[in-house]
């Protein structure tokens, strides 16, 4: 029996030790082993389920809603690759109130844009801070006639927008290599209307700057301008009061202080590099006159201004991009196709040329390089290759894709006579405006105007002088008298937000009434709108004259007085001037990009 014992217990041990090793087996080859998502997050939860083929890692999550101060966001790796180990594009969201794909993008929520090293199957791209899609030869694009020949090799890269009069579509078609992170939606969600106030864009405005001082994309090296603004930046922060300058007048702003210490630090500092390369018409053709006259006007004075412009590329805070939109449109846009691939094609063979040879623009991706486009397709023809550059738009509409603090409103000026700019300036004074409101405009123009004439046109009330297009007269006099002898000028939307009758009204001393949802005045980062200028909501437009009878004659005063000192900040000058229109886009572009720099 002593024998039989010391056996037993050495043959259960055996057989234990047996049961341990293969229990022990099984673990590591489950913990190891690819199985089905349900099985293998038993034993790890640091395992993500990728599909190779899928091109979101979103999935359901994405419906769900996202307040304004805490949204919910998702975004992806740079690329994400098949079984066959061919790049797909993914997307990002952030849900709004509306869904269109155009919007631009953001950085507030965006903390990373590395791939995770836990997602398996993913491959980051090497150069995902590019936004333009980098290409391997450096052969000038055939759409850029007279640029230098060099090897670069044409993207098939193409898009398509529909015209203003068509529902805007996306501009889509991904290059085949994608070389930035998909961002996420710059602007809040709008009430359930659709519809953004001028407060509530001012509160996006705030929040944008947080959130781009915080996650601002930096440059992949740091130059001696990259200081110089942050050393601009800290002086602007800082600013001592200051609202006894005679020149302004310090309701007009948002902060007089912040305004006139930025406008000192960017004549003292700012340098621009303009690019030589492109040929005309589309490039270096300032147009003078019109209604797009604007972005014109900007490329003339620019191109040469001896002040801001250096030739010296590595002294610079800013490169301007000096092409025409409205040249543009009139040199490559096939009559009734209803297609802008190939104008947007023309930009992204552009961007791609001189990030070739020049090396400014992959070192930002674009971020200190701006554009001024004035023509209605403008927002469409840039949104996806100048994602990150700083746009100048007339057509500044938030569901259009502009992006507080980084965009800025392009003024519409309507230029008669670009030899006279500043003819027939000024009008009557406030005791001498009989008239309580003026329009005039093509009846059909966009959505708001017929329903503007159907409830105050053809005379249906004495106080509203609501027209469709007036009789033709020598220098337009009828139309500009109306302007110079109305308290109030309406300025309603065409078939885009923007207007040249904003301008107008302000050079001929007549307080504007803005009637054009989610437009974003000129010079918004600056100026305070709502203290000389009235904005009526379109749905309104039956309450126009009680809305404008409420305000009292004292308070309509203030307002005509301080429409007459913001004026200077919307005159053209051949030769320009301080505070004037070409200074005060330089500074909004200026402005934007010191609150943008990250190093």
């Amino acid at each position: 029996m002593s024998y039989v014992l010391p056996w037993l217990w050495k043959v259960e041990s055996k057989r234990l030790l047996w049961l341990l090793g293969l229990t022990f087996a099984l673990i590591v080859t489950f913990q190891y082993v690819e199985l089905p998502y349900s099985i293998s997050s038993l034993f790890s939860s640091t395992k993500i389920p990728v599909s190779r083929n899928s091109t979101s890692l979103i999935g359901d999550r994405k419906h769900h809603n996202a307040t304004a101060m805490a949204p919910t966001v998702e975004f992806e790796v740079d690329q994400i690759f098949d079984s066959s180990g061919n790049a797909t594009v993914p997307t990002a969201s952030l849900p709004t109130s509306d869904p269109s794909p155009l919007k631009e993008n953001a950085t507030e929520a965006a903390a990373s844009a590395a791939a995770p090293a836990a997602l398996s199957g993913l491959k980051q791209s090497p150069v995902n801070e590019n936004v333009t899609a980098h290409v391997a030869s450096a052969k000038s694009p055939a759409a850029l006639p007279g640029l230098n020949s060099s090897p670069l090799k044409q993207n098939a890269t193409t898009s398509q927008v529909h015209d203003k009069n068509s529902t805007k579509e996306d501009v889509g078609g991904a290059s085949s290599l994608v070389r930035f992170v998909p961002e996420v939606k710059e602007n809040a969600k709008t009430h359930d209307s659709g519809v953004m106030s001028i407060s509530e864009m001012s509160k996006q405005l705030r929040r944008n700057r947080i959130s781009h001082n915080r996650l601002a994309k930096k440059p992949k090296w740091v130059t001696k301008p990259d200081l110089e603004l942050l050393q601009a930046k800290h002086e602007i922060e800082n600013a001592p009061i200051d609202n006894k300058d005679p020149l302004l007048y310090s309701p007009l702003y948002r902060n007089v202080s912040i305004f006139k210490r930025s406008y000192e630090m960017m004549e003292k500092m700012l340098k621009v590099y303009v690019y030589k390369e492109g040929d005309k018409p589309i490039m270096h053709t300032p147009i003078l006159g019109g209604i797009y006259s604007s972005e014109g006007w900007f490329m003339k004075l620019i191109e040469s201004n001896n002040k801001f412009v250096t030739k010296d590329a590595a002294k610079a805070h800013l490169f301007y991009l000096p092409f025409s939109s409205r040249m543009l449109e009139e040199t490559l846009y096939v009559k009734n196709s209803h297609s802008h691939r190939n104008l947007i094609k023309y930009l992204k063979d552009y961007i791609d040329f001189i990030s070739v040879k020049y090396p400014f623009w992959n070192r930002t991706s674009g971020a200190d390089h701006f554009l001024a486009a004035c023509h209605d397709w403008a927002p469409a023809e840039t949104r996806k290759h100048f994602s990150s550059s700083i746009r100048a738009l007339c057509n500044s509409d938030v569901k259009e894709g502009f992006v507080f603090g980084k965009d800025t409103s392009l003024p519409e000026t309507f230029v008669r006579d670009p030899k006279k700019p500043l003819s027939n300036l000024g009008g009557k004074s406030a005791s001498k405006r009989p008239t309580l409101a003026f329009f005039a405009g093509q009846p059909n123009h966009g959505p708001v105007r017929p329903i503007l004439l159907s409830y105050w046109g053809n005379n249906k009330d004495p106080d509203l002088k609501i027209f469709g297009k007036l009789p033709r007269s020598k220098g337009n006099k009828n139309y500009l008298q109306f302007m110079k002898t109305s308290k109030y000028c309406i300025c309603a939307k065409g078939y885009e937000v923007n207007s040249p009758r904003v301008v107008e009204a302000i050079l001929y001393d007549c307080v504007p009434v803005i009637i054009s949802d989610n437009f974003v005045p000129p010079f918004f980062e600056v100026l305070k709108w709502e203290s000389f200028a009235v904005f009526v909501l379109e749905k309104d437009i039956p309450n126009l004259k009680k809305i404008l009878m409420s305000i009292s004659e004292r308070r309509y005063r203030l307002m005509q007085m301080r429409v007459k000192r913001v004026q200077k900040h919307f005159l053209w000058h051949v030769k320009p001037q301080k505070y004037d229109m070409f200074h005060m886009i330089l500074h909004s572009v200026w402005f934007n990009r010191v609150f943008q720099i990250s190093v």
